[in-house]
């Protein structure tokens, strides 16, 4: 059983209310990304009616079979189509889950119709994904209302403690013979290496093959064992792990020691996942059994890998108007209760109906019939304009469900905080103002990018490269909208724009190129993570900073006086702009990027000057061309170009003008207009 589904639609149909409709169209297939899919459409649905996209918990097999959940029946006789994607990748889905009900949603638009409404449902990880939806820009607007069943919420957290209990595990059992863990390849010896991954595993939780791949487990702790056979030291070693991670049912320790091997080492070290970059570290952790603390080992996550593993994995709480309806097990030891704390602390109370059943038996997601029903129902009014619902309210409804299993709701039940319970690590780097400017990697000199840093937690980034190897034209630019994050800034979409060198008939409109995530060590040193198309690939490089903001640097105040610094451009030239940054005094660099069709320059170009942008200024810019992107970026190859065109500059506050000569071409004249403003900034008040 996938975890997630526990509660079963057998209560449903007792009720009348799961019966199928009259017809019930099937659609099973494979997506582009490998990903099988299935569809069913309810007879008598039209375009414009509700979609539920149903998510799966964690498999550790790639789910060739996906099934539509305990709620299919339900949803299909209430006019709704259900669709699930089983997901191109085994374990923590995560990092494509999002991408591929994307792509599943527009497979059903193309063989069904485009639908009016989609109502998101999963357990387990399947939950979380759910939760996840409503966060994408895109299937927001689609989405008014969020079912999630015991969604690990925080769920890179959920790995601190998995990587906590792996590491404690390799400090307490150290010292018995054949009691002791895999180890892999360095630098990471605590992750199992994927050829010593059991290929026939599947559900993790009381697998007997999992107790046969964690042997050792029971060697050391004796936790398969009758308490009759067990030796004093497997107790003692058992009582330790037992405190040390607060799981007190055996069953669920070993469950999350089998996630804290297989699953943990699947997510670092998978191509299709992290790809040996590691986003796991317990450096800052403070654990309450002095002896581990002193002696556990110390892990450091790569600040880029870290960022891209967080926005990927973490619940953040853009879900826009959407409402949200989650429940727990309060027993539950995979997916711990502390969970529901940080969904109440991310979403406003308003749109958010968190309830805990009060459990005598531990379970991971054992709900009811009776429970998931009154749950799916109570959504579905309230989505629809209903009043909130109450926890009292759900349980007085479930009371009146006839044979249908518990009724648990506790209205009392206040989860504790995630900290309380695993141990927080030291706070990343706190992205602020400072941050803005240019960085770059020596190692590939001739290509970088200008940041800005935003108000309201946003960040524009400008990546000035090339294009990749046996491709036109000589330059390339792309542009990124991201959200500042816990020590770094995530671009989730970074948008190419294709240009000629002639300035040809090429499409003024930018395209979706892929992402780029930035994690900062510090003020003055990071790393830069991009995955683009195929051609351009995926790849980490080291930042350090270039240029920071007069007023901005690493040890200022955090206050700038009132500068040009920011993004302007002529409304009239779309694609065309110029990033300015004034430093050192009286400097600034000015970056300019031309998009095809523009009759004055088509590419990038850069210069520094010396004077006062709002007086007037004259700069010479100059064009780099040479290397390749990716892999085979050679600096040796860089070419400058310098006094390739001449630009004099006026900025104001708001409003500014430029022309812009290219060598031996006609100047250009242009009406510039603010686009962004770097935060930190005095505000201006007039030009």
């Amino acid at each position: 059983m996938k975890p997630g589904t526990r509660f079963i639609a057998a209560g449903l149909l007792a009720l009348g209310l799961g019966a199928p409709a009259a017809a019930v169209r099937e659609l099973q297939g494979q997506a582009p990304s490998g990903a099988h899919y299935a569809i069913a459409v309810p007879d008598g649905w039209q375009p414009g009616d509700g979609l539920v996209l149903y998510q799966h918990g964690l498999n550790f097999s790639v789910d060739t079979d996906p099934g539509l959940g305990p709620l299919r029946d339900v949803a299909l006789q209430e006019g709704y189509a259900v669709a699930g994607s089983g997901f191109s990748t085994r374990g923590w889905a995560l990092l494509q889950a999002v991408d591929e009900n994307k792509e599943l949603l527009d497979i059903f638009r193309r063989d069904v119709g485009d639908p009016g409404e989609l109502v998101p449902f999963g357990g387990s990880m399947g939950g979380l994904i759910a939760l996840k939806l409503a966060e994408d820009r895109e299937l927001n607007p689609l989405i008014k209302g969020v079912l999630a069943l015991c969604p690990p919420v925080a769920g890179s957290r959920a790995w601190d403690s998995g990587l906590d209990l792996r590491l404690a595990y390799d400090l307490v059992c150290a010292d018995v013979d054949n009691g002791r863990l895999k180890t892999g390849a360095e630098p990471y010896p605590w992750a199992y290496n994927l050829d010593d991954i059991p290929d026939n595993l599947e559900n993790l939780e009381l697998d007997p093959d999992v107790r046969s791949a964690l042997l050792s487990v029971t060697v050391c702790t004796g936790i398969t064992l009758p308490q009759s056979i067990r030796t004093n030291g497997m107790r003692e070693r058992l009582a330790r792990l037992q405190r040390i991670s607060g799981i007190q049912d055996e069953r669920f320790l070993l469950t999350n020691i089998a996630y804290s091997t297989f699953v943990l080492s699947d997510v670092l070290r998978a191509p299709d996942k992290m790809g040996e970059r590691n986003p796991f570290g317990n450096i800052g952790a403070a654990y309450s059994d002095a002896d581990l603390d002193s002696r556990i080992r110390r892990v450091a996550a790569q600040p880029a890998a870290a960022v891209e593993f967080d926005w990927h994995s973490d619940f953040r709480g853009d879900v826009g108007a959407a409402k949200i309806l989650s429940l727990h097990t309060s027993g539950d030891e995979l997916v711990i209760p502390q969970h529901q704390y940080v969904l109440r602390q991310k979403t406003p109370e308003s749109q958010l109906l968190s309830a805990v059943v009060r459990e005598s038996a531990p379970s991971h997601c054992g709900f009811s019939d009776a429970e998931g029903q009154v749950a799916w129902e109570a959504l579905r009014q309230w989505k629809d304009g209903g009043a909130k619902p109450t926890v009292t309210q759900l349980q007085q409804s479930c009371l009146g469900i006839a044979a249908s299993g518990e009724c648990r709701f506790d209205d009392t039940y206040v989860p504790a905080s995630f900290d309380a319970r695993v141990p927080p690590r030291a706070a990343p780097v706190a992205v602020d103002a400072r941050f803005s400017g240019s960085w770059f990697d020596p190692s590939r000199s001739g290509e970088g990018i200008a940041l800005e840093v935003l108000a309201g937690g946003r960040a524009i980034v400008y990546f000035f490269t090339f294009p990749p190897a046996g491709t036109q034209p000589p330059q390339a630019w792309l542009v990124g909208d991201g959200k500042v994050v816990p020590g770094g800034i995530a671009f989730d979409t970074v948008y190419h724009r294709p240009s000629r060198p002639d300035g040809g008939a090429v499409s003024p409109d930018p395209t979706d190129w892929g992402r780029l995530f930035i994690g900062f060590s510090d003020c003055n040193t990071g790393e830069l993570r991009w995955e683009g198309p195929p051609a351009w690939g995926r790849r980490t490089v080291p930042l350090t900073r270039l240029t920071a903001l007069t007023g901005l640097g690493c040890g200022d105040g955090g206050a700038a006086p009132r500068q040009a610094s920011g993004s302007w451009f002529d409304p009239s030239r779309g694609g065309s702009g110029f990033h300015v940054e004034q430093f050192d005094g009286d400097r600034f660099l000015v970056m300019y990027y031309g998009a095809p069709g523009s009759s004055d320059f088509v590419g990038w170009a850069s210069g520094v000057g010396r004077g006062d942008l709002a007086a007037g200024a004259t700069v010479d810019l100059a064009t780099v061309t040479g290397p390749a992107f990716g892999d085979g970026f050679d600096p040796a190859a860089v070419v400058n170009h310098p006094g390739a065109l001449s630009l004099q500059i006026r900025l104001g506050c708001s409003d500014g003008t430029a022309t812009l000569t290219p060598a031996g071409g006609a100047p250009a004249a242009l009406n510039l207009e603010r686009l962004t403003a770097p935060d930190g900034a005095a505000a201006c008040n007039g030009n």
